[in-house]
Protein backbone atom coordinates (compact mmCIF):
# COMPACT_ATOMS: atom_id res chain seq x y z
CA UNK A 1 0.00 0.00 0.00
CA UNK A 2 1.28 3.33 -0.74
CA UNK A 3 1.32 6.23 1.89
CA UNK A 4 1.65 8.93 -0.51
CA UNK A 5 -1.21 10.08 -2.29
CA UNK A 6 -1.17 13.75 -4.77
CA UNK A 7 -3.57 14.22 -7.10
CA UNK A 8 -3.32 17.10 -9.38
CA UNK A 9 -5.22 19.14 -12.43
CA UNK A 10 -2.88 21.40 -14.67
CA UNK A 11 -2.21 22.96 -17.82
CA UNK A 12 0.89 21.62 -19.54
CA UNK A 13 3.00 24.98 -19.52
CA UNK A 14 6.06 24.22 -22.08
CA UNK A 15 6.54 21.21 -24.60
CA UNK A 16 7.28 17.84 -22.68
CA UNK A 17 10.48 16.31 -22.81
CA UNK A 18 10.77 11.97 -23.43
CA UNK A 19 13.35 10.12 -22.87
CA UNK A 20 12.85 6.73 -25.48
CA UNK A 21 13.86 3.48 -23.20
CA UNK A 22 17.53 2.37 -23.81
CA UNK A 23 19.02 -0.51 -22.12
CA UNK A 24 20.20 0.73 -18.59
CA UNK A 25 16.79 3.34 -18.19
CA UNK A 26 13.03 2.77 -19.08
CA UNK A 27 11.05 5.46 -21.36
CA UNK A 28 10.41 8.73 -19.43
CA UNK A 29 8.07 11.87 -20.02
CA UNK A 30 8.31 15.17 -18.03
CA UNK A 31 6.28 17.62 -18.16
CA UNK A 32 5.64 21.07 -16.24
CA UNK A 33 2.04 21.76 -15.34
CA UNK A 34 0.50 24.90 -14.35
CA UNK A 35 -1.39 24.32 -11.31
CA UNK A 36 -3.93 26.83 -9.77
CA UNK A 37 -3.25 27.08 -5.59
CA UNK A 38 -5.74 27.92 -3.17
CA UNK A 39 -7.38 31.75 -3.18
CA UNK A 40 -5.81 34.22 -0.44
CA UNK A 41 -7.00 37.23 0.21
CA UNK A 42 -5.07 40.79 -0.75
CA UNK A 43 -5.35 43.93 1.31
CA UNK A 44 -8.19 45.55 -0.94
CA UNK A 45 -10.27 43.23 -0.22
CA UNK A 46 -9.73 40.98 -3.56
CA UNK A 47 -8.79 37.38 -3.72
CA UNK A 48 -5.51 36.74 -5.87
CA UNK A 49 -5.09 32.94 -7.40
CA UNK A 50 -1.51 32.02 -7.41
CA UNK A 51 -0.33 29.85 -10.13
CA UNK A 52 2.31 26.95 -9.32
CA UNK A 53 4.34 25.10 -11.85
CA UNK A 54 4.75 21.38 -10.64
CA UNK A 55 6.98 19.02 -12.93
CA UNK A 56 5.03 15.72 -13.49
CA UNK A 57 7.20 12.21 -14.49
CA UNK A 58 5.87 8.95 -15.33
CA UNK A 59 8.17 5.76 -16.59
CA UNK A 60 7.84 2.96 -18.84
CA UNK A 61 4.75 2.16 -20.83
CA UNK A 62 2.63 5.41 -19.30
CA UNK A 63 5.60 7.52 -20.36
CA UNK A 64 5.23 5.98 -24.09
CA UNK A 65 1.55 6.63 -24.18
CA UNK A 66 2.36 10.05 -22.42
CA UNK A 67 4.41 11.26 -25.49
CA UNK A 68 1.86 10.13 -27.98
CA UNK A 69 -0.85 11.82 -26.45
CA UNK A 70 -0.49 14.98 -24.49
CA UNK A 71 0.73 17.89 -25.76
CA UNK A 72 1.47 21.69 -24.80
CA UNK A 73 -1.56 23.77 -23.41
CA UNK A 74 -3.66 20.93 -22.34
CA UNK A 75 -5.64 19.93 -19.08
CA UNK A 76 -4.51 16.92 -17.67
CA UNK A 77 -4.75 15.73 -14.23
CA UNK A 78 -2.03 13.37 -12.67
CA UNK A 79 -1.97 10.88 -9.69
CA UNK A 80 1.05 10.59 -7.74
CA UNK A 81 2.86 8.33 -5.77
CA UNK A 82 5.71 10.24 -5.01
CA UNK A 83 6.42 13.77 -4.45
CA UNK A 84 10.46 15.15 -4.65
CA UNK A 85 11.25 18.83 -3.67
CA UNK A 86 14.91 19.95 -4.97
CA UNK A 87 16.66 23.46 -4.62
CA UNK A 88 19.36 24.67 -7.50
CA UNK A 89 21.22 28.29 -7.67
CA UNK A 90 21.00 30.20 -10.45
CA UNK A 91 21.87 34.17 -11.53
CA UNK A 92 19.45 36.86 -10.90
CA UNK A 93 18.44 39.56 -13.04
CA UNK A 94 21.25 41.30 -12.01
CA UNK A 95 23.46 38.71 -11.69
CA UNK A 96 23.52 37.90 -8.07
CA UNK A 97 23.28 34.01 -7.17
CA UNK A 98 19.80 33.00 -6.12
CA UNK A 99 18.58 29.90 -4.73
CA UNK A 100 15.26 28.26 -6.57
CA UNK A 101 13.27 25.72 -5.57
CA UNK A 102 10.63 23.37 -7.95
CA UNK A 103 8.73 20.39 -6.79
CA UNK A 104 8.73 17.37 -8.77
CA UNK A 105 5.68 14.37 -9.25
CA UNK A 106 6.62 10.66 -9.61
CA UNK A 107 2.89 10.10 -11.27
CA UNK A 108 1.25 6.92 -11.54
CA UNK A 109 -1.23 7.66 -13.73
CA UNK A 110 -1.96 10.44 -16.12
CA UNK A 111 -5.42 11.48 -17.93
CA UNK A 112 -6.89 13.98 -19.57
CA UNK A 113 -9.20 16.99 -17.48
CA UNK A 114 -12.27 16.31 -19.55
CA UNK A 115 -15.07 17.67 -17.13
CA UNK A 116 -12.93 21.41 -17.57
CA UNK A 117 -12.05 21.04 -21.36
CA UNK A 118 -13.81 18.64 -23.36
CA UNK A 119 -12.14 15.90 -25.42
CA UNK A 120 -13.11 15.70 -28.89
CA UNK A 121 -12.36 12.25 -30.11
CA UNK A 122 -13.45 10.96 -33.62
CA UNK A 123 -17.55 10.58 -32.61
CA UNK A 124 -18.53 12.94 -35.35
CA UNK A 125 -22.61 13.05 -35.42
CA UNK A 126 -22.70 11.56 -32.36
CA UNK A 127 -26.25 11.78 -30.67
CA UNK A 128 -25.48 13.49 -26.76
CA UNK A 129 -28.20 14.40 -24.57
CA UNK A 130 -27.90 17.16 -23.19
CA UNK A 131 -29.59 17.51 -20.36
CA UNK A 132 -29.65 13.54 -18.62
CA UNK A 133 -33.00 11.82 -17.64
CA UNK A 134 -32.98 11.96 -14.03
CA UNK A 135 -35.25 9.26 -11.85
CA UNK A 136 -37.05 9.43 -8.47
CA UNK A 137 -35.93 6.93 -6.27
CA UNK A 138 -38.26 3.70 -7.00
CA UNK A 139 -39.07 4.72 -10.43
CA UNK A 140 -39.47 2.59 -13.63
CA UNK A 141 -36.82 2.98 -16.22
CA UNK A 142 -39.58 2.63 -18.67
CA UNK A 143 -39.64 4.93 -21.56
CA UNK A 144 -42.98 5.10 -23.70
CA UNK A 145 -41.71 3.98 -27.26
CA UNK A 146 -43.39 6.25 -30.03
CA UNK A 147 -45.15 3.61 -32.46
CA UNK A 148 -43.36 2.82 -35.28
CA UNK A 149 -44.00 4.07 -39.01
CA UNK A 150 -41.89 2.04 -41.28
CA UNK A 151 -43.16 1.80 -45.65
CA UNK A 152 -41.50 -1.15 -47.49
CA UNK A 153 -41.49 0.11 -50.96
CA UNK A 154 -41.32 -3.36 -53.17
Amino acid sequence: MLDIHISLTGRIAYDPRFFPPDHEAPAMWSAVLEVNGPPTPRRDGSTHIPTRQVEVVVYGVAAIRAHESYRKGQLIMAQGCDLIPRTYETKGREGKPTVRAAVKVIAANLGLASRYSPVHEGTAGWPVDASPRRLAQGASAVVAEEPATTSFAG
